[in-house]
């Protein structure tokens, strides 16, 4: 190769490369703020293979004077009034994507921002759950997924030749929170 085309290509590279964080960097900045307001829809509950319940949902972003509110909001049939869950978003490392939960009952929940989609894993009381909320042009695809903390199988853990199969656990999904939020502001 010529050094005019490797100069080229490394040239072309470092644009790519250049652009690819400031894309990034881009899209870290606009969260939380492109997601402020209060977005609701109907919440579906899914669990051995049928739905087992639906009924409306809102989740409410906003700025305060240090913080983010986040405030779900769950309209069940079942009980007299609303569920609200009063939580702050806080930035821990915006240039990271790094944020986190804050349920103000000494429960934090670490979250990540990634791809215009915020994640967090978490496990308690014998389960664990993973949030993923994803903008989708003028929809929140929000979706919580439960799992039990055993595993129901585990393989596996051998040699194959001269490969070393680490150990893999599968676990059973009890059930699945899904819904498609609009925003109402």
């Amino acid at each position: 190769m010529s050094k005019t085309i490797g100069q080229k290509l490394m040239r072309t590279l470092l644009l790519v490369l250049v652009s690819q964080c400031i894309t990034f960097h881009m899209t870290a900045q606009s969260f939380p703020e492109t997601w402020e307001g209060l977005w609701s829809g109907e919440v579906e509950i899914w669990g051995a293979g049928t739905q087992q319940d639906a009924f409306p949902m809102s989740l409410e972003i906003k700025p305060t004077d240090s913080l983010w509110t986040y405030i779900i909001t769950y309209e069940h049939g079942r009980f007299p009034e609303p569920d609200v869950r009063q939580y702050s978003l806080l930035i821990l490392e915006d240039s990271l994507g790094h944020y986190a939960i804050d349920e103000h009952n000494s429960i934090i929940l670490d979250a990540y921002f990634m791809d215009d989609c915020l994640y967090s894993v978490f496990a308690g009381m014998g389960s664990q759950l993973q949030s993923r909320i994803c903008r989708n042009g003028d929809e929140l695809d929000y979706e919580i997924t439960s799992f039990y903390g055993d595993p129901v199988r585990s393989t596996g853990d051998t040699i194959m030749g001269t490969d070393t199969i680490p150990l893999i656990d599968s676990h059973q999904i009890f059930n699945v929170m899904k819904a498609s939020l609009l925003r109402k502001e």
